[in-house]
């Protein structure tokens, strides 16, 4: 029996998977890509910016410990971190075009266009050729999106892409968008001596986020000298000679040297042909089912381009999961599942329901936290900020979701990721045995309130 050919259109984290996937299965699988292997991800994006968030994050506990002398002496080097973000993302772009060759998957580098549903040319460097194909897996990731006034400032204003390559540390920063990218950067700038302020139209910063959390998350932001401004957009931007000179909608004006928009991503489906290929958009973005198939049965769309999530795990596990679909495996993705992290410090996590997600479905809900001032662990890091949230059902003690804000929350949060896959009620989380001391057993005494 003949293997299938497989296209991914796509070397990001949900093309990778796709393709990584599909050469398991034993498919004949070709990977389009125009640019970088490893897509916005680790390019641009979660990688390059974990390893300046890392070095800022080292930076701040070095200097709030209380039991470090000459603490004051230390210095951060841009330049050197600089380097060594270049560094690791040259050597894992490596790592995955090796990978990428053992697993006998073909890299193709140019512009996929579809000529139907069964067939696409690429046009790149070598000219042009034509790729027929079982099955296509949609992986074109996104762009950054800019509102008015900004959209006529594209090339003159920072986005997620060019603040991670800046020459230096501004003296001022203003970040518009309050959101995870946002807060990431103007944490790791406050830290390096910018002054920063934030603008975030909704209520509160992280929208849609546990209202607590966010909460808690301003405060520590506030308390380490940044501006916060929540409910205000920016009406105008005009340039100015120290750098740019805001207006907000409620009348206050502000200076900075730099200003970054994280206000959200768009698909990137420019050029792609789907019209031929019989591919419905809706929204902007790439309409799938549970099973993550377009209204093409035999193309696929995973990560930024459906719109249904933009993380780089979540379009990872759509990509294995829309090629295991083709070859019949069954299952689809779950989106429950998909835990959302904050790098910032505190880190914030969460997986599963929010309360006011719980309480809008009607859930009979039961909230139980425990706030890492009382762990031994904790105090003996010097690193006591937040609280850990766990929510059920009332009535059955089915665990429905979980919040954390604090020490190394994007780690914590695995534990109910798991407990959440294996349908667990809180009591069998409760009979698991935690180490002590530790951060996790922190997880069995909120289920002992």
């Amino acid at each position: 029996m003949p293997s299938k050919s497989i296209v991914v259109i796509g070397g990001g984290p949900g093309g990778e998977a796709a393709a990584k996937r599909a050469a398991a299965l034993g498919a004949e699988v070709v990977l389009v890509e125009r640019a970088n292997l490893g897509g916005l991800c680790l390019n641009w994006g979660c990688i390059p910016s974990k390893v300046l968030l890392e070095g800022g994050r080292l930076f701040h506990r070095l200097r709030a410990s209380s039991s470090l002398d000459g603490v004051s002496s230390v210095s951060l080097s841009w330049e050197k971190l600089q380097e060594k973000k270049r560094s690791i993302v040259g050597n894992l772009r490596s790592s995955l075009e090796q990978r990428l060759a053992q697993l006998k998957v073909r890299v193709v580098r140019g512009d996929a266009r579809f000529q139907n549903e069964r067939s696409l040319v690429v046009t790149g460097p070598e000219g042009s050729r034509e790729l027929s194909f079982d099955a296509a897996v949609i992986a074109t990731g996104s762009r950054p999106f800019f509102p008015p006034p900004f959209d006529r400032l594209t090339d003159q204003i920072l986005d997620s892409d060019r603040v991670l390559s800046l020459p230096r540390v501004p003296q001022s920063l203003v970040v518009v968008g309050g959101g995870a990218v946002g807060l990431e950067f103007a944490c790791l700038f406050q830290e390096l001596g910018t002054r920063v302020t934030v603008v975030e139209k909704m209520a509160q910063i992280l929208p849609g986020e546990e209202a607590s959390v966010a909460r808690l998350l301003r405060q520590s932001f506030e308390k380490r000298g940044m501006a916060v401004l929540t409910e205000r957009t920016v009406a105008t931007a005009e340039k100015a000679p120290d750098g740019w000179r805001l207006t907000l909608s409620g009348g206050e004006t502000l200076s900075a040297e730099q200003v970054l928009v994280c206000v959200g991503r768009r698909p990137g489906l420019e050029g792609l042909g789907l019209e031929a290929a019989g591919v419905a958009v809706e929204g902007g973005r790439i309409a799938v089912n549970e099973f993550l198939q377009t209204s093409q049965p035999r193309l696929y769309a995973v990560g930024d381009v459906n719109g249904l999530s933009l993380l780089a795990h979540a379009a990872g596990a759509q990509g294995a999961a829309a090629v295991g679909h083709v070859f019949g495996e069954g299952g689809s993705y779950d989106p429950a599942l998909v835990p959302r992290c904050l790098y910032t410090w505190p880190e914030v996590a969460s997986v599963g329901e929010w309360s006011h997600s719980a309480q809008a479905k009607g859930l009979d809900l039961k909230a139980q936290r425990f706030f890492f001032q009382g762990s031994a662990k904790a105090l003996a890091d010097e690193d006591t900020e937040g609280l850990i949230q766990i929510l059920s059902e009332k009535k059955t003690g089915r665990l429905l979701g979980a919040q954390i804000i604090g020490p190394h929350a994007t780690e914590l949060i695995h534990i109910f990721s798991v407990a959440l896959k294996a349908s667990m009620t809180v009591k069998d989380l409760h009979g698991v045995i935690f180490a002590h001391p530790t951060l996790a057993e922190g997880v069995r005494e909120a289920l002992a309130r």
